[in-house]
């Protein structure tokens, strides 16, 4: 048997002390702020899914230890001190975001190697640890994705709030500034503001602060202009995209969460009009959605990107693929995806299935700009889901071998996904390689594309532990 070693707690990274002066002047602010957070500070409760990995000693994908790409060690930090007074929260905070949450989820549109865009991160980390306001929206933001990827749980606590709400006072303070409100800072701190509240799900307030990207984009005379080498821009389009998608899902009444929030599951016999739609399916998903394991909601988005999917086969025959990169099912496929993954009720299965259908989505959308957000998100959630016990055996082999390859296929060696995706493959009872593995996922979604990536990613691999070994 495989058992996932214990979750993984925060060490608090050492840093040099600002000025004392600063120091007072922000603990005065926060305290201030923290008589207004709401309650909620309460100590959260790990709860563990009774899963089991079985061990299989064939070698089909790269092990967490054996890859170094995602080694945090990687990335180089210059600076001598934190903008705010450090604590145990604020380092816990700073830890998560330096070495889990970045490295995987920040890269340029135009980077293209496997793993680390070490020379973005080498400025804009340094750029988000300096600047008081972008530090502790940072703070807000990577506090609570610390806590999902720990227990699961979006609660925010009023620490976190604490945060969230200095970084919106600083906020506001600059935006008074004519000189500073377009600024490349701004627009980091709104967009780690969007992600605090998408994490939380509570979206009117990532309207709010998406329409505050809207315009400082606005002023820049159109997202182009932003810096760090056209990363700003990818985050500028990837939150004014989501803001567009999910308010056409609503105004065409597209969602497919239940008002209630309950999802409702299928027994057997089948309804005919159900039985008709599942027919349709990829063999793999056919059999899985047979089994009753999955809601009929779920049946009903595996049907949308199965029908995105034909429309993907089809353009690539006609040779027009533009057409699908516009506001287009794909981003739809993906916000829903996203949508799913908020609600805990979903069960260990179905929170598989959505995240081999959100890489199957993501990796196939060549304007990437749903890329940057499906990563910063999967990266937090998959570090939960590798805290848990997966029971991989021969009944679900072939699925967990498609959610696996998915996930390796596409995500950069060392990150959460990665890791959750070879512990996966690892788990199988039955050895395979990686031609086996692709002739499974083709039962389910996957398209050539997908074999190219993962065959560049092997094939770089392969030579990293050559390297190592000379």
């Amino acid at each position: 048997m495989y058992r996932r070693s214990e979750p993984r707690s925060g060490h608090a990274s050492k840093a040099s002390s600002p000025p004392s002066a600063r120091h007072q002047e922000d603990e005065e602010e926060i305290q201030d702020l923290s008589q207004h957070a709401s309650p909620g500070n309460r100590p959260l409760k790990r709860n563990r899914i009774p899963f089991h990995r079985h061990h299989s000693s064939g070698n089909t994908s790269v092990s967490r230890e054996g890859s170094h790409l995602g080694s945090p060690n990687t990335v180089e930090l210059q600076h001598t001190g934190y903008p705010l007074k450090t604590n145990p929260f604020v380092q816990r905070a700073v830890q998560f975001y330096v070495k889990y949450y970045a490295p995987s989820a920040n890269q340029r549109p135009h980077f293209m190697g496997v793993g680390q865009d070490l020379s973005l991160l080498r400025q804009y980390i340094p750029f988000i640890l300096h600047d008081r306001m972008v530090f502790s929206a940072m703070v807000a933001m990577a506090s609570l994705g610390a806590d999902i990827a720990a227990n699961g749980n979006r609660e925010r606590s009023s620490e976190t709030l604490k945060y969230y709400q200095l970084a919106v006072s600083l906020l506001r303070q600059r935006l008074m500034d004519e000189s500073q409100r377009s600024n490349d800072a701004v627009v980091v701190t709104l967009s780690n503001l969007c992600g605090f509240e998408a994490m939380s799900g509570r979206f009117d307030a990532v309207d709010m602060h998406t329409q505050g990207i809207r315009h400082v984009v606005s002023l820049r005379g159109g997202p182009d202009r932003l810096g760090f080498d056209g990363f700003l821009r990818t985050i500028a389009v990837a939150w004014l995209t989501f803001y567009a998608t999910r308010h056409y899902i609503s105004t065409h009444q597209q969602t497919l969460i239940p008002s209630d929030g309950k999802f409702t599951y299928p027994t057997h016999p089948f309804d005919p009009d159900l039985c008709s739609v599942i027919a349709k399916f990829p063999p793999g998903l056919m059999n899985l959605a047979l089994s009753s394991q999955l809601s009929h909601q779920i049946i009903v988005l595996i049907s949308r990107v199965n029908m995105w999917g034909q429309e993907i086969v089809n353009s690539l025959r006609e040779k027009d693929i533009n057409r699908l990169h516009y506001l287009s099912h794909n981003t739809k496929n993906i916000t829903l995806c996203g949508e799913f993954l908020l609600h805990p009720s979903l069960s260990l299965v179905e929170k598989l299935l959505i995240l081999g259908l959100l890489g199957f989505c993501y990796s196939n959308d060549d304007t990437r700009s749903m890329y940057w957000l499906t990563k910063s998100y999967l990266q937090v959630r998959c570090r939960y889901l590798n805290s848990l016990f997966i029971d991989v055996s021969e009944k679900n082999e072939d699925f967990m071998t498609w959610v696996g390859t998915v996930l390796v296929s596409t995500s950069d060696p060392g990150s959460e996904p990665w890791i959750l995706g070879s512990s996966l493959l690892d788990a199988r009872p039955t050895p395979r390689d990686w031609q086996a593995n692709v002739k499974i996922c083709e039962e389910f979604f996957w398209i050539e594309s997908m074999s190219l990536r993962l065959s560049s990613k092997i094939g770089y691999l392969k030579q990293t532990q050559r390297m190592s070994q000379g």
